[in-house]
């Protein structure tokens, strides 16, 4: 089985290295495989649809590519969906979530949130068509940056320790299974070759390991291409550029011999802590990620990731 066979795969990384993107991409290369995909974003950014040729990942389940559907999950709105489900007079519900009595109740129960916004996916994963097959073969989440990652992937065991009986108690056990089965819920990690991604990176393993959760692979993006031999590379360093031309021509190269040479120097740094599958993905020389730059990283993605089991 391999990883794009998981029910669940949750996209998590450092603030800026790409994260939204890479999910993108990962839903992309499994519905080109086939399978029945929804990537849902946690948040309220709508980053993810607007990278299908301006599409929206709205609130409802939205088709961006064949084979492909999008959903923005709100946690805020997602507790107030919640509290409109859990409350049988619809009127007081609905009361209640316009009012501020509501940031009582989710302060009142920490991590009430998170618990329903896993809830939201795992409800996903147990859907059906009319022949009982999954609606969706693969759920591809773009998680919160690493910090809120981890503690979402841990409120669902502390919830289950805490509220030991009760439908949120049940509720949390299932999600807490759910995330722990390693059969059907999968973790990659998203950095980019510096040294403070690759360092949160790094930590994120440690976190996961603490809470009994696994990565299952590191996606490093961005990785400038390698243009020069080593033998080019000592002629660059030594040449006498003539004219301001050859003259920056030359500063060019060595700046991007310099930032390549940097880049090798943190995969090679991970991959040493961190003795995981890892893929590279090339940095994208466009003003904006489109629907062909989504497939070339896909292209980049799919057959590792149908490697890693």
């Amino acid at each position: 089985m391999s990883l794009l066979d998981r029910r669940v795969l949750l996209v998590t990384g450092k603030g800026g290295v790409g994260k939204t993107t890479v999910t993108a991409a990962i839903g992309l290369a499994a519905a080109a495989s086939g399978r029945r995909t929804i990537a849902v974003e946690v948040g309220t950014q709508d980053q993810l649809g607007q990278l299908f040729n301006d599409g929206a990942a709205s609130t409802e389940e939205t088709p961006l590519y064949p084979n492909l559907t999008g959903l923005s999950i709100d946690p805020q709105h997602a507790l107030e969906e919640y509290i409109v489900m859990t409350i049988r007079v619809r009127a007081i519900a609905e009361r209640l979530a316009e009012s501020r009595a509501l940031g009582y109740v989710a302060a009142a129960a920490p991590g009430l949130r998170e618990i329903v916004t896993l809830g939201k996916i795992m409800h996903l994963t147990e859907l059906q068509l009319r022949d009982g097959s999954p609606r969706y073969d693969l759920v591809v989440v773009d998680a919160p940056a690493t910090g809120h990652g981890v503690g979402l992937l841990k409120t669902p065991q502390q919830f289950a320790e805490i509220a030991r009986v009760g439908r949120v108690s049940d509720e949390s056990r299932k999600i807490a299974d759910l995330i722990a089965d390693r059969s059907r819920t999968g973790i990659a990690l998203v950095t980019l070759p510096e040294e403070m991604p690759v360092n949160e990176t790094i930590d994120a393993v440690g976190r996961l390991r603490e809470i009994g959760l696994e990565a299952d692979c590191t996606i490093v993006n961005a990785m400038v291409p390698e243009l020069f031999t080593e033998a080019e590379k000592d002629l660059i360093r030594s040449c006498t550029p003539a004219g301001a031309t050859g003259a920056a021509a030359t500063r060019a190269a060595l700046s991007q011999i310099a930032r390549r040479t940097e880049q090798a120097a943190e995969v090679a740094r991970l991959a040493a802590e961190v003795p995981l599958p890892q893929i590279e993905l090339p940095f994208i020389f466009r003003a904006d990620i489109d629907l062909d730059a989504l497939g070339e990283l896909a292209a980049q993605l799919s057959p590792t990731l149908e490697e890693i089991e």
